[in-house]
């Protein structure tokens, strides 16, 4: 199982979250303007020193845009990596 950090309306978010979906991968979403979540939302752009999502969550490891990934297909690519370590 992982974890999404998403925004509704974003399109990069939408796309993961389709291939995903697609690929039978399942996930949690987590809307990073969600009250409820905002503590672990906090932490997870501190832990990555980034702004932007989507952010996913791969076991202990996190991999965000623009430092883990720069296309939603490498995104995915290393998502599918991981789950099969």
């Amino acid at each position: 199982m992982i974890r999404l950090y998403t925004m509704e309306e974003c399109p990069y978010c939408k796309e993961l979250k389709d291939l995903c979906t697609k690929e039978g991968i399942k996930f949690e979403e987590v809307n990073i303007h969600s009250d409820k979540d905002k503590e672990e939302v906090d932490k997870v752009f501190e832990l990555t020193k980034v702004d932007s999502v989507p952010i996913a969550k791969v076991g202990n490891q996190l991999i965000a845009p623009d430092v883990s990934f720069t296309s939603i297909e490498e995104a995915f690519d290393i998502i599918k990596t991981l789950l099969k370590a």
